[in-house]
Formats: C-alpha cells, sequence, structure tokens
C-alpha cells in the first residue's frame, strides 16, 4: 500500500507542481522551521481510510506558487490551505486509481490545519512516507479512518 501511496506522491508531485521528491530514509533527519500544514482527505468505503501529508508553510508557498503559476510572495493563506486540500484529493485520487479501487471507495471533502512547530514534534505519523523536497521535508501519511 505505501509503495503505491509513493508512487502517486511522485506522480502528483513532479506533474502538477514541478516538485521532485526524493525518499527519506529511516533515521535519516531533515529539519523544518514551521509553522506547518497538514491536509488529508477520509477515502469512504469498505475499509475507510485517511490519507495526508504534513508540509512546512516555505514548502507549501513553494507549492502553490509553481500550481498556481505565481509568485511566492502573491500567495494568501487562503490559497495555501485550497492548494493544500487539492494536493490531498489529487493524491487519494491517484492512490485509489494505482490500487484499481472499485466505485464502493469515495473521497471525502479534504480538510486542512495550521500547527505550530512544536504541534508538529508531538505528533507521530503512524504509517508515514518522508520526503526531501527541495531541502524540505514532506511527510505523507495514511490512518485508519
Amino acid at each position: 500500500m505505501l509503495a503505491k501511496l509513493k508512487a502517486a506522491t511522485f506522480e502528483v508531485l513532479e506533474t502538477m507542481f514541478f516538485l521532485f521528491p526524493e525518499s527519506l530514509e529511516e533515521g535519516e533527519i531533515l529539519r523544518s522551521r514551521g509553522p506547518f500544514l497538514r491536509s488529508s482527505v477520509t477515502i469512504a468505503g469498505p475499509q475507510s481510510i485517511r490519507i495526508g501529508l504534513q508540509v512546512p508553510q516555505s514548502l507549501a508557498r513553494k507549492m502553490a506558487a509553481n500550481f498556481l503559476g505565481t509568485d511566492e510572495d502573491q500567495i494568501s493563506q487562503e490559497q495555501l490551505e485550497d492548494i493544500l486540500k487539492e494536493t490531498s484529493n489529487m493524491l487519494a485520487g491517484s492512490f485509489l486509481s494505482k490500487l484499481e479501487a472499485s466505485a464502493a471507495f469515495k473521497l471525502q471533502t479534504p480538510v486542512v490545519q495550521w500547527l505550530s512547530a512544536e504541534d508538529q514534534k508531538k505528533r507521530k505519523l503512524e504509517k508515514s512516507l518522508r520526503f526531501d523536497v527541495e531541502e524540505e521535508l514532506l511527510e505523507l501519511f495514511v490512518e485508519k479512518g
């Protein structure tokens, strides 16, 4: 399952955001400064799961600027949140496609929240993938919905 999520992540980040993630090995450390944005979407179905990502604001800003084709300093807070919700939606859709999941699975409305650096440190993600994206940490996670 994580391999398919990883493939979906590479596909979405490369084609939609022109960003090229590199996998981080277990124990490899990459520090990012907060605040952080955490976005997720629940996939309802026979086995509901939640897929999401957590990124520092600086990476979210790069993602939004690349997606919208504008300068980073032109991005509003609302746009950051919208782009992160859309990203989690695209990741979940691509993931379902790679799983060849049945129509019984439905994407719910994505949500986003802001986390301080302290909040981010406290929250341990159960099943996660970590990536280096332009020397910033992107964490992907899967949780039971």
